[in-house]
């Protein structure tokens, strides 16, 4: 993370720097604001929640969600950071503070590995020990042990075909002497119901909180926020007020996602800040750089934002990596299951050509993917039946699926765990789906698909 910078400090650091840099600095979405402005509300929630639960040394868990952006980790963070100051200073209860990123894990059940090793001063076990121990650990008398309070971000990462890890970590907490609070951060709001039975998760007692996507007028007070950390009149005249409410509205009205304002906003500012190294006065590129951020700024920044590496990769994608991608989508979308095996994927590829037969290409598809042709004499076979029936699964495979799995993988599109049966591996999306919905929208063969 970065720590906000004002231009005070960097005078102490070596002198003075460019307002343009320091609002490069200021907008960059890993910049930690001294406050995080337009969540009062949520923050005063939070903060109560975890201070009750911390302050009772009781179990609990707390279930946060909201779309990309909207503050969730950030907001819980900084409820973390002033319930430490509090407690270094003697007016709550010791605890401590684990936070475990579901995106930086090998594997879901590698929570269970962080949290032992948290508990137990350092020692490293197998996740398989870990939950064994664990399970013991919390159901345990255990007067002296110190509160801990769990992150548990990107939860959505953690979902499993058995749901065991977050059925664990929300069960755990219930236990009478735990001691454990768990704040479970995700992007889908129903995600408990969805992995888990209403049953169960009614039963675990979540506290939850919605974080709604960002207004305009929420938008414009983040970036103008951001920029008034800078000293100096210069740091009014970076950035027009016209091009701070385009670049708000155009974001809020599709996802209210405050990182992507952000990165628009300092992108918008790179493309502004004049070169003062260019010796060729006659560079026309240069004479077009004015100094201060106009709405035309904000929308060379968006038009490079949608046309992004990944983003021109996906559109141009082989059909194959295509009905893969739109397979794993689908699958998130109605389980919420970051995660499924070859052999799911490669039956859900199939039902996907079979449902979209309205499509004109369908034929076409069908014939390049799975050998459905009239010269083919297992034309009739499909590749779900074939596979139940004990057929070899090389005589069944989607046309391409490896090499689209492998092109999706180099790619660093999607994240295969290694396993010594490849068609049962397990493979799961490393980038938004929101990406590929953009993406395939208006292509003729998949956007039926989606």
């Amino acid at each position: 993370m970065i720590k906000a910078t004002t231009q005070s400090q960097l005078n102490g650091q070596g002198g003075m720097i460019s307002p343009y840099k320091l609002a490069r600095i200021s907008l960059h979405v890993s910049s930690v604001p001294d406050s995080l402005p337009c969540r009062d509300q949520e923050f005063s929630d939070i903060y109560i929640a975890l201070e009750g639960a911390i302050s009772e040394a009781q179990g609990s868990c707390i279930y946060i969600s909201g779309t990309p952006g909207t503050g969730k980790t950030a907001t819980v963070r900084e409820v973390v950071a002033q319930l430490q100051l509090r407690s270094e200073d003697g007016e709550l209860r010791d605890f401590n503070f684990l936070e475990i990123n579901g995106m930086k894990l090998a594997n879901p059940h590698s929570a269970y590995e962080r949290l032992w090793e948290e508990i137990s001063g350092g020692q490293r076990v197998s996740a398989s020990n870990a939950v064994v121990l664990l399970e013991n650990e919390f159901k345990r008398a255990k007067q002296s042990r110190t509160p801990l309070v769990i992150l548990m971000d990107e939860l959505d990462q953690l979902v499993t075909q058995n749901q065991g890890v977050m059925y664990n970590f929300f069960n755990w907490p219930t236990y009478h002497h735990s001691r454990l609070i768990v704040v479970a951060v995700a992007n889908t709001m129903d995600l408990p119901e969805r992995t888990l039975s209403n049953k169960i998760s009614s039963r675990l007692g979540l506290t939850r909180f919605q974080f709604p996507g960002y207004t305009h007028d929420q938008l414009k007070i983040i970036i103008e926020s951001r920029l008034a950390s800078i000293n100096g009149d210069s740091s009014i005249s970076i950035m027009d007020k016209s091009a701070i409410e385009f670049a708000a509205r155009k974001v809020a009205s599709v996802s209210g996602d405050a990182r992507r304002a952000l990165d628009i906003c300092r992108r918008a500012v790179e493309l502004a800040e004049p070169d003062d190294d260019v010796g060729n006065e006659d560079d026309e590129k240069e004479k077009k750089k004015t100094g201060q951020v106009t709405i035309a700024h904000i929308q060379a920044a968006i038009i490079e934002s949608t046309t992004s590496p990944t983003y021109t990769y996906l559109k141009s994608a082989p059909l194959s990596v295509k009905i893969v991608l739109c397979a794993l989508v689908g699958r998130l979308r109605r389980g919420g299951v970051a995660d499924a095996s070859l052999k799911d994927i490669l039956e859900d590829c199939e039902r996907l050509v079979k449902v979209s037969h309205t499509n004109a290409n369908t034929a076409r598809v069908s014939a390049l993917l799975f050998n459905n042709s009239k010269d083919n004499a297992a034309a009739n076979t499909t590749v779900s039946s074939a596979i139940m029936a004990g057929v070899n699964h090389k005589k069944v495979r989607m046309n391409g699926f490896t090499h689209a799995v492998a092109e999706l993988v180099q790619s660093g599109i999607i994240i295969q765990q290694s396993t010594k049966g490849e068609i049962t591996a397990n493979v799961r999306l490393n980038i938004g789906d929101g990406e590929i919905l953009s993406a395939f929208k208006n292509d003729a063969d998949v956007a039926g698909m989606l």
